[in-house]
């Protein structure tokens, strides 16, 4: 809906992310290791993720995309301080991704 080129299919936490326009955490749940490994490659992050915390991009009231940082089996879910860092890092990349438009845009002089 946003005009995102994703091969996502429906239900993805980053297009969740977009379409909530905010942070979505999601994780592979108590399961087995190869059902874990599953659940991350159905979703196109390497095998060994089994969180996720997907922030949206947004500048100037549009959408730019999202950043996924994921987390293997050995790390702890994503806490409310890892979102909110998360969401920092999100505002500092769309806002370099925002100029670095709006420079290529100018006009040379």
């Amino acid at each position: 809906a946003a005009g995102l080129p994703v091969r996502y299919p429906e239900g993805h936490p980053a297009l969740q992310c977009v379409e909530r326009a905010r942070t979505v955490r999601a994780d592979a749940g108590s399961v087995s290791a190869e059902r874990a490994r599953a659940w991350a490659l159905e979703r196109q992050w390497p095998g060994d993720a089994v969180h996720a915390l997907c922030a949206v991009l947004r500048s100037r009231g549009r959408t730019l995309g999202v950043v996924t940082f994921l987390r293997a089996s050995g790390r702890s879910r994503f806490t409310r301080s890892d979102t909110a860092y998360a969401e920092d890092v999100a505002t500092r990349i769309a806002t370099a991704l925002d100029l670095a438009e709006a420079v290529r845009e100018r006009p040379e002089e």
